[in-house]
């Protein structure tokens, strides 16, 4: 993958890019993706919302590896889920492969890159991130999407970040 052509999309356009990689493992691994709606909406939901902060809170309490941290709803004081929520988000992590923990981390760490600073230039830190996730699924031998869906947003709209828009139209799964 040319990462070059990375340097010319949005921090929205590059948070979308890695949430169709973990679309594309979903799919790999044939995983019913009826049960990962809800994961997708959340993370989905970068790309639309005005404060990250939101997004944020949201996105740390779905990563598998810190979910499963807590045997009860009650043990962690959730910002954002919902017992239910979490209920099902526990009894989904049970069996997974390592692979989702490792994408949705990555997808996490792609969105808080520039977390309360401007981009600059071309946003290395972002595009280190996303760099992650590439490597993780070439070398997992894990389809990447196409970039041409994502040369769309350009960075240079909203000073980097890009304008906000409704990611799940370039979504597999959700639609």
């Amino acid at each position: 993958m040319d990462m070059e052509q990375f340097k010319y999309i949005s921090l929205r356009g590059r948070v979308a890019y890695g949430i169709s990689c973990f679309e594309n493992i979903i799919l790999t691994l044939k995983y019913d993706v009826n049960d990962w709606k809800l994961v997708l909406n959340y993370l989905w939901e970068f790309t639309s919302t005005q404060y990250l902060d939101d997004w944020n809170e949201v996105v740390v309490e779905l990563i598998p590896e810190n979910l499963l941290e807590f045997q009860t709803y009650e043990e962690h004081e959730f910002e954002r889920l919902s017992k239910d929520e979490f209920l099902y988000l526990f009894k989904l992590y049970q069996y997974i492969d390592r692979s989702i923990n490792t994408s949705i981390r990555d997808i996490y760490e792609i969105g808080i890159s520039h977390a309360y600073s401007v981009i600059e230039g071309y946003g290395e830190n972002s595009l280190n991130s996303l760099q992650k996730i590439i490597n993780f699924m070439n070398h997992s031998n894990f389809p990447l999407p196409d970039i041409q869906s994502f040369l769309i947003y350009s960075i240079k709209e909203n000073r980097g970040w890009g304008d906000r828009f409704d990611g799940t139209k370039v979504s597999k799964i959700i639609n």
